[in-house]
């Protein structure tokens, strides 16, 4: 691509010697630039991913991927259909319910909560009672008259296990209207870590809620759990072959679409702004670039009469821009990667020296980072398109050059 004259204009250029010592400069300004710029973009990247990660095992762990729910508002067989959908390649759980709302109330406290019966047995199988999901005080509501509440809902109520709550519903009949409480035991607390699930959740068992709904129902929802989420789409195909019509399947994404959307935003922002701060490394690299060609000008027109062509030129001034913004490119990535791999240490080392420990240093140890190569791929290919782009303007500026008006008044 570059002939042997041009690589050693190249690498002499790249050091400009005394008089050239404020375009080194801002050169070196523009390497760190680009430098800190791909290192922070591939970082937010990283920590959006893991927080949607985080978020997702979250969500899944206390309801599931996918929701399979009858348009009569019940589900005849779901018994059944958890033993169908279970034999869907890449299905891991299933999980009938039933599910209502009202109002709970304990301490002279009421609050509207979201209430899911379950059967018994399947409560003793859950990942959410088995501590595998979720922090749980006390044991699954699994006798009659007794139930779980997530964390945020019982500490609102000031009650613990052991403790009694009413569940209230109102009912009209023949044109009165009144309430009907029923009263039950808290056996258990159930924090996941996902505000929507413990700021309203009431788990009872499924023949307990019948009574309270007055429903003959058994389930009116059938939630399932992925083996790998990634495949949701190809197992939501096979799930339409097998239950094609009188059903509707939704995912948790399309549950939480408000959440997911606020994410989006707010990965779009940070985008926008550590990209920002590359363009300015770019925009110092074509600064050092233009003031290359003039502290260079003589030489150019030197090297111009002794016969090396204006694509010659322009192609040695595009190599030394090239070369100062892909090696902080290259810098970048790495200066990223081995921050992400000492992200956990890093934050040890810091609660280990902190008296009091933000919760945030929590958090960075419970997200993990992950970028994948496609992300990576577009990082690589918009820098490199920029860097390109910043050497083209002095490139064409060095071409253009002439020797003689240059030699005359120089």
């Amino acid at each position: 691509m570059f002939t042997p004259h041009e690589r050693l204009l190249i690498s002499r250029f790249l050091i400009p010697g005394a008089g050239g010592r404020a375009a080194l400069l801002i050169a070196a300004i523009g390497f760190a630039g680009v430098t800190i710029g791909v290192a922070s973009l591939m970082l937010v990247i990283c920590f959006m991913n893991g927080a949607e990660a985080r978020l997702a095992g979250q969500i899944a762990s206390a309801d599931g991927h996918i929701f399979v729910t009858s348009s009569r508002l019940a589900i005849k067989r779901p018994a059944q259909m958890e033993r169908e959908l279970a034999k869907i390649d890449g299905v891991e759980a299933t999980t009938a319910s039933l599910n209502g709302s009202g109002l709970i109330g304990a301490n002279g406290r009421v609050f509207s909560a979201d209430l899911q019966g379950l059967v018994p047995s399947g409560m003793v199988k859950s990942p959410l009672f088995q501590g595998q999901s979720a922090t749980v005080m006390g044991t699954a509501p699994t006798r009659p008259a007794t139930l779980a509440l997530g964390g945020d809902l019982a500490a609102r109520l000031g009650v613990v296990p052991g403790d009694h709550a009413a569940i209230s519903q109102i009912r009209n009949s023949n044109g009165s209207i009144g309430i009907v409480s029923y009263d039950f035991t808290v056996s258990g607390i159930v924090d996941t870590g996902v505000y929507t699930f413990d700021s309203r959740r009431a788990i009872v068992p499924v023949d307990d809620l019948r009574v309270i709904l007055s429903t003959s129902a058994m389930a009116d929802k059938v939630s399932v759990t992925l083996k790998n989420p990634d495949l949701q789409d190809i197992v939501i195909a096979r799930m339409r072959r097998l239950h094609p019509v009188g059903y509707t399947i939704s995912t948790w994404q399309s549950m939480n679409t408000a959440l997911f959307s606020a994410l989006s935003q707010e990965r779009l922002a940070m985008t926008v702004v550590i990209s920002m701060v590359t363009l300015i490394a770019l925009s110092n690299i074509l600064s050092s670039m233009v003031m290359l060609v003039r502290y260079k000008s003589r030489e150019i027109a030197i090297l111009m009469t002794m016969g090396m062509s204006k694509k010659s030129v322009a192609k040695v001034f595009v190599g030394v821009g090239a070369l100062i913004g892909f090696s902080g490119e290259v810098a970048g990535f790495g200066l990223g990667l081995g921050l992400k791999i000492a992200k956990d240490p890093i934050t040890h080392l810091l609660r280990a020296h902190s008296l009091h420990p933000p919760i945030e240093l929590d958090v960075m140890l419970s997200i993990p980072l992950a970028i994948s190569t496609t992300e990576v791929a577009w990082i690589a290919a918009l820098v490199s398109a920029g860097v390109f782009l910043s050497t083209l303007y002095p490139a064409i500026r060095a071409s253009a050059i002439d020797p003689a008006t240059v030699l005359r008044y120089t």
